[in-house]
């Protein structure tokens, strides 16, 4: 009997402590959050799909308090209301909500494996709804948001339509909370991390707008700059764009990009100044110099003064052909000290050599001995082994049946 009783406290104790292991902590030790919709930026194409942006930032905020877990992200599902009414032609219905995964810090487990935007059911006045369905808790990953601002990134959304152009009406884009499953759900970690068997964890669903905060940045409306015109002029290898502004609201600058025809690559090329506010026409010009044969598209990424950024887009590409006849150009600098540059045009594939010789005729560099296609070219000369004094580079074409020969002074001052 005295033995039966002894297990039987045994058990008992062994069932508490299991309990205890896996109890929550209470409320006032839970971490709060700021969820946090940052960097909203809208690109209306004329020739293909518009698009609009926003990234989601995830803040622990009330780390390193007394009794305060670590905030183990665990799972999560975010819903949006939004505008459908900024959507040039709402019945359309081409509208896709889509997150860009490798520009998001979270590890690819834990994030929502679906997307979904819904435009057509009233969810309230003009209201559509942008929703991410939620995740399969995980605590083995042991992935800690951080509460250093803006805190981690957990999503980058892309919403598309094929409307082509943003209506001017504010995009109105803010939380939608509710009851579960309409929840945000993470780890809290009583112990350090490690595996559940070791350190016992627990899911808990947060949704408290009084001690966490649901926030939206920069709210987006109509474009502050209207487009009049945007077009492009080729000459040689040289682009020249103009573009015309009907009215503008606080407009900073342009800044020009310009990439290769079907890519995603878009470099800078220079800015623009704008005129801030006016509801005068303006007019704007930006020459793209020096570019090789081949098909470009264009861009001006337009900034007002607090940050906000828009895309219009050159409608069709820029196509830079092949010359019409052979041409070797005076070297620039002329002087130089120590590099120069060297143009030349190729109307015919064939073999090319530049050849650099000092003031004796005595061959001094090869700058170019090759094969190639026709097109625009830039050799480049660094001097810094030669002496100063005068040099001449000779250019050999041949290709088509025609033999190009040309030659030129150059200047090298130390």
């Amino acid at each position: 009997m005295k033995k039966t009783y002894l297990l039987f406290l045994v058990i008992l104790l062994l069932s508490v402590s299991f309990v205890n292991s896996f109890s929550q902590s209470p409320p006032s030790a839970w971490p709060t959050f700021s969820m946090t919709v940052k960097n909203i930026v809208s690109t209306p194409f004329a020739s293909r799909d518009s698009i609009l942006t926003f990234d989601v930032y995830l803040l622990q905020t009330n780390y390193g308090q007394p009794g305060v877990d670590p905030f183990e992200f665990c799972c999560a599902q975010y819903n949006w209301y939004f505008n459908k009414n900024i959507f040039q032609n709402p019945s359309v219905g081409n509208l896709v909500l889509t997150n860009l995964g490798n520009q998001t810090d979270l590890p690819q487990a834990l994030r929502p494996p679906t997307f979904q935007v819904d435009s057509v059911n009233n969810w309230g006045g003009t209201n559509g709804l942008l929703k991410t369905s939620g995740n399969l808790p995980n605590s083995s990953i042991n992935y800690f948001i951080s509460p250093n601002y803006p805190g981690t990134k957990v999503l980058k959304m892309k919403l598309t339509t094929n409307g082509n152009m943003w209506n001017c009406v504010p995009f109105n884009l803010k939380f939608k909370l509710g009851a579960a499953p309409n929840t945000f759900l993470a780890y809290f970690v009583p112990n350090s991390p490690g595996p559940d068997s070791a350190n016992p964890q627990y899911a808990q669903s947060l949704l408290d707008t009084v001690s966490n905060q649901y926030i939206v940045e920069d709210e987006w409306y109509c474009l502050p700059v209207e487009m009049e015109s945007f077009v492009s002029k080729i000459n040689g290898k040289n682009v020249e764009l103009e573009w015309t502004t009907a009215t503008e609201t606080n407009n900073q600058c342009f800044d020009i990009e310009r990439s290769v025809s079907n890519s995603d690559e878009w470099i800078k090329l220079g800015t623009v100044q704008g005129c801030g506010t006016t509801t005068e026409p303006r007019n704007y010009k930006f020459n793209d110099r020096g570019l090789n044969t081949g098909h470009y598209t264009y861009r001006l990424k337009q900034i007002d003064f607090n940050g906000t950024e828009n895309y219009h887009e050159l409608i069709g590409e820029v196509i830079v052909g092949v010359p019409t006849s052979y041409a070797l150009s005076q070297n620039y600098p002329n002087p130089f000290n120590p590099t120069t540059k060297i143009d030349y045009e190729l109307p015919y594939d064939g073999k090319v050599s530049i050849l650099l010789y000092d003031i004796s005729g005595r061959e001094v560099a090869k700058l170019v001995n090759e094969v190639k296609t026709a097109g625009y070219y830039t050799a480049q000369f660094n001097g810094a082994n030669l002496s100063s004094g005068t040099y001449f580079y000779r250019i050999i074409a041949d290709g088509d049946g025609q033999k190009f020969v040309a030659t030129k002074k150059m200047v090298l001052l130390k």
